[in-house]
């Protein structure tokens, strides 16, 4: 009589044909998820404003001659301490040709972010089974694509930035951990042009490479690259804006690397950052201790779960975004114990993120399908969950945007300098057709422009402060005048203006600003379940007698001033 053995799935892992499972529905529905927060975020992307942010107009003056020419010269310093050809390539390039996007720098900033997914699940090992693997990419995927990590999408110059250093770095380590040294050491070196959080991939593949048992000139190489490289842009890059190094204080240094590796559990309770960034902390390095001492192991006295070359990428993914964890905490530590917490880092908390929960799982080998998928899974949709609360303080951000743009539009830079914008960057904005100087800038106020005429002799003035009914309103930022960012709310018929203007005494429009700014503060004093009436706007510098005017249901509505308090 002949039996055949069918093949058990136990608590361990699958052999290495069970691995290699065919398509089924399990793998199938974690895919679908992987894709809702991809999704998620890409709409929210399109949803932020058109015009851009902060360091993107100093770095696209070092990339661009006063007239607009790429300038590949001037960026060959370190801004803030970071490297900037690639990403003031890539901000000459959205100014160039998309009109500088704030829109096209976030898709981008997905894209990136995929190619940081796609990397990281390439450094899964066969071993484990197609439903392991998937759920752990849906991890992967909540984690890059939380909304912790807004800031990094909705102001798209932050994460090109960053991912023009760190996308790279990661495909590198992806590339070592493959045994595909040469072409590694090539991406590293792009990746190094990026930014400053790139640097550590040297260590990471120095450390593969000896992981993996590779031929001695894998290990040095890196290293020595490492520190002639170092040397070189020590020597010879130039600084802009570079932050001073603070006093050394061990507490200090812990506070912002935890803050730092925790910001995706929270932004508004530090401790719980820091204890999260903790753990996470300690979860990394004895990880990589493990590995490391599987490695001095001699063959005959490894056990199953002894296996460096498995488990190389991901111990050297695990040293680089520690030790880039650590250089944030020595360069910004003097800039207060929670700055770790700031939104930019959120991209190094989400790829440690991964790291922890990649390497609990491979070192964890008799854990079963069912426990590392819902660890992955619930990891992920947890912490996509927490960074609500950081999504919506971006959010918060984007109405002062469309005050910029029109102050630009203006020349009205007293307001460009208060919202951030280096004025000295006007003529290379202009020289180069980008937004806000394109045809397509509108107040988007029904068909009224700036320089429309707009006779608001007649119109109804508000009352002003709540106990008026359903409609009221206030200029809270004080007197009218030019050049400064006027604010306040206005509630018609119980619901929010649909844009505002500011016209002066020869009824010419001479500014606008974003309406829908959410006043808690006034849906409570008028009783209300309105929220979105606030508004923020601008004048220009020489305006005459400027009033605000806000318009609902195609009609003008003008605002008083509200009394000194």
């Amino acid at each position: 009589m002949t039996t055949t053995e069918m093949p058990q799935v136990t608590a361990e892992e699958p052999a290495a044909q069970t691995a290699r499972s065919r398509w089924n529905w399990p793998v199938a529905l974690l895919v679908l998820l992987a894709a809702v927060p991809v999704v998620s975020m890409i709409v929210e992307v399109l949803r932020s404003p058109r015009l851009n942010f902060l360091d993107y107009w100093s770095v696209l003056g070092l990339a661009s001659t006063p007239s607009g020419q790429y300038h590949l010269g001037g960026l060959f310093v370190l801004y803030n301490g970071h490297p900037v050809v690639i990403a003031g390539t890539l901000f000459w390039l959205d100014a160039k040709f998309f009109g500088g996007s704030n829109p096209a720098l976030g898709l981008l900033v997905v894209v990136l972010s995929l190619v940081v997914v796609a990397a990281m699940a390439s450094m899964l090992p066969r071993r484990l089974s197609a439903v392991k693997r998937a759920g752990l990419v849906a991890g992967f995927a909540f984690l890059m694509f939380s909304p912790g990590n807004m800031e990094n999408f909705g102001e798209g110059m932050s994460g090109t930035h960053w991912l023009s250093g760190l996308a790279p770095a990661i495909v590198a380590i992806a590339l070592a951990h493959r045994g595909r040294t040469v072409l590694a050491l090539v991406v590293a070196v792009i990746a190094c042009l990026g930014h400053g959080a790139a640097f550590p991939v040297w260590a990471a593949l120095a450390l593969i490479a000896w992981l993996r048992g590779d031929r001695p000139w894998k290990v040095v190489t890196p290293i020595v690259v490492a520190v002639l490289g170092g040397a070189v842009a020590y020597w010879t890059l130039p600084s802009s804006g570079s932050i001073p190094l603070p006093t050394f204080a061990l507490d200090r240094l812990l506070a912002v690397v935890s803050g730092t590796l925790g910001m995706l559990w929270s932004t508004q309770i530090p401790d719980q950052a820091m204890l999260a960034g903790a753990l996470s902390l300690i979860v990394l390095v004895v990880g990589i201790a493990l590995v490391v001492r599987s490695r001095t192991l001699r063959p005959e006295l490894r056990g199953p779960a002894d296996e460096p070359v498995d488990n190389a990428g991901w111990t050297g993914l695990s040293v680089h975004i520690l030790l880039a964890a650590i250089m944030i905490g020595i360069s910004r530590a003097g800039l207060g114990d929670t700055v770790g917490e700031s939104g930019r880092y959120a991209v190094i908390s989400g790829i440690a993120a991964c790291s922890v929960v990649a390497m609990v799982v491979l070192l964890w080998r008799k854990l079963a399908v069912l426990p590392a998928v819902v660890i992955a899974v619930t990891a992920g949709l947890v912490t996509f969950t927490m960074g609500s609360e950081q999504a919506t303080n971006v959010r918060n951000q984007y109405p002062d945007q469309t005050v910029l743009a029109i102050a630009a539009q203006l020349d009205a830079t007293k307001s460009m300098t208060g919202l951030r914008m280096n004025t000295s960057i006007l003529p290379v904005v202009k020289g180069l057709g980008a937004y806000p100087f394109t045809k397509d800038f509108s107040l988007d106020c029904g068909g009224i422009e700036l320089g429309s005429k707009l006779d608001v002799s007649q119109a109804p003035v508000l009352p002003g402060g709540p106990g008026h009914g359903r409609s009221g309103g206030y200029v809270e930022s004080g007197p009218v005048v030019g050049d400064a960012v006027l604010g306040g709310w206005a509630m018609i018929d119980n619901k929010g203006p649909d844009c505002v203007l500011v016209v002066d005494d020869q009824h010419n429009v001479v500014g606008g600003g974003a309406v829908g700014i959410r006043r808690g503060d006034v849906a409570a004093a008028m009783h209300s379940s309105t929220f979105e009436t606030g508004w923020h706007a601008v004048a220009a510098p020489q305006a005459t007698n400027p009033q605000v005017v806000v318009i609902a249901a195609g009609k003008p509505y003008r605002l008083p001033v509200a009394p000194k308090q």
